[in-house]
């Protein structure tokens, strides 16, 4: 089931950061490091969450929130560093925000994190678990859609890894 999960919240963060770029920009930026409708920390974000959620329950909201938050900023970190060091790019940089670590992460978006995580344990995956999704169906969709992902990010370090080799 946490495949079909992956599959749903790499889609859903996608039209989420999608959107939320989109409303600073003026204008529809499709967001990504990789070509589709897919961000994969979003999904590793949330199977996170999920799989911490049995142990979330004993807290209260507002610790869970934060414990969310942590979670989610520290996936933030190891992610910008692998994005870094094996696709040679920066997806985002956060030193123009105030208390930030390397423009790595931020105090701003700890913050919209934590609150994100409550909303995702609270409402957003329950809702999610609530529409049966335990048919073959979507068991073949979440394949199918994670070799799409697959293959986009095999693309995208074959480019890389030819433009390095084009530079040098």
């Amino acid at each position: 089931m946490i495949i079909v999960y992956f599959s749903i919240y790499c889609f859903l963060g996608y039209w989420l950061e999608s959107i939320y770029v989109s409303l600073f920009r003026k204008k529809w930026i499709s967001s990504g490091l990789l070509n589709g409708p897919f961000i994969p920390l979003y999904g590793f974000g949330a199977c996170i969450l999920i799989l911490c959620q049995p142990y979330l329950q004993y807290f209260h909201p507002f610790f869970v929130c934060l414990i969310g938050g942590i979670c989610m900023t520290l996936l933030e970190l190891l992610s910008s560093y692998y994005i870094e060091r094996f696709f040679h790019t920066q997806c985002w940089d956060y030193s123009h925000h105030a208390f930030n670590y390397q423009g790595r992460i931020c105090l701003i978006y700890f913050i919209l994190w934590c609150l994100l995580s409550g909303l995702f344990i609270y409402i957003i995956h329950p809702f999610i678990c609530s529409l049966s999704l335990r048919h073959d169906a979507c068991y073949l969709i979440s394949l199918i859609y994670i070799s799409f992902i697959l293959k986009a990010y095999g693309d995208r370090l074959l480019a890389t890894k030819q433009n390095g080799l084009n530079i040098h």
